[in-house]
């Protein structure tokens, strides 16, 4: 569980590291590249949830 928390923590200061680099040369450009990599992060956060089985129900 340590890992899967480090893990999110260290992809949120990736991005924003990535975005702040990209800022400094072009602001516009840093928000179509933070556009682009939230749409990423969705699309692979979809496909994670499309891969877990569904819950279990008792009855």
């Amino acid at each position: 569980m340590k890992l899967v928390i480090l893990s999110w923590l260290l992809g949120i200061l990736g991005f924003g590291l990535v975005v702040a680099g990209v800022a400094m040369v072009n602001v516009p450009a840093a928000c179509v590249v933070a556009g682009l990599a939230l749409l990423a992060y969705a699309k692979l956060l979809d496909r994670a949830a499309a891969a877990m089985p569904p819950p279990e129900r008792e009855g």
